[in-house]
């Protein structure tokens, strides 16, 4: 398995109130054209590659605070630095919110990409059960395909979380009307 995964990093209180906030109608979030930059560095394609709008909100930009909504997930980055040991250092920190689109396939996906460049902790929360899996891959196949290694279907409470050299997508949700994640970068070495 290229990821980790701890169930109910927070209590279902806490659960319930992220999920009610974020995905209430006075949150706000800010549009996004694409989900990454296809730079070829960081963030790359295949023929099962497509990219769509979805909502963000970000928490922490370039290691500071840069939203008032903090408090109501920190106790999800506390838990989690204490679980496994991390000195908590968030590079970033943003919500993202899909919806279902129908130019995806079944096999498509947005593009495969790696957080940051920088050695590093990825961590997904997710906040709603959904379908909408988060992909690992491995190497491309000889048709020029990313391999799929690993797959997380959403699950409300979750946090899943792996090194910063696993390459990674998600697909949007189908059956769900949304898919709502937020997503953390610990630094290692700072």
């Amino acid at each position: 398995m290229s990821f980790n995964v701890i169930e109910n990093i927070v209590p279902i209180d806490i659960q319930n109130a992220i999920e009610s906030r974020f995905l209430g109608s006075n949150f706000p979030l800010f549009l996004n054209d694409r989900s990454v930059d296809l730079d070829y560095k960081t963030a790359f394609s295949d023929p099962h590659t497509k990219d769509g709008y979805r909502l963000n909100h970000s928490f922490v930009r370039d290691g500071q605070l840069v939203s008032n909504e903090w408090g109501l997930i920190e106790p999800i980055a506390l838990n989690l630095v204490t679980a496994i040991g991390l000195k908590p250092k968030i590079a970033s920190c943003k919500l993202n919110l899909t919806f279902p689109n129908p130019e995806f396939g079944e096999h498509d996906h947005f593009p495969a990409h790696f957080d940051t460049t920088d050695k590093a902790v990825v961590a997904i929360y997710y906040v709603n059960d959904s379908d909408g899996d988060t992909l690992f891959f491995s190497e491309k196949n000889s048709d020029d395909v990313y391999e799929i290694s690993d797959a997380f279907t959403p699950k409300k409470g979750v946090i899943v979380y792996f090194n910063e050299t696993a390459l990674h997508a998600n697909r949007p949700p189908i059956k769900s009307r949304a898919r709502c994640v937020i997503n953390f970068n610990f630094l290692l070495d700072f």
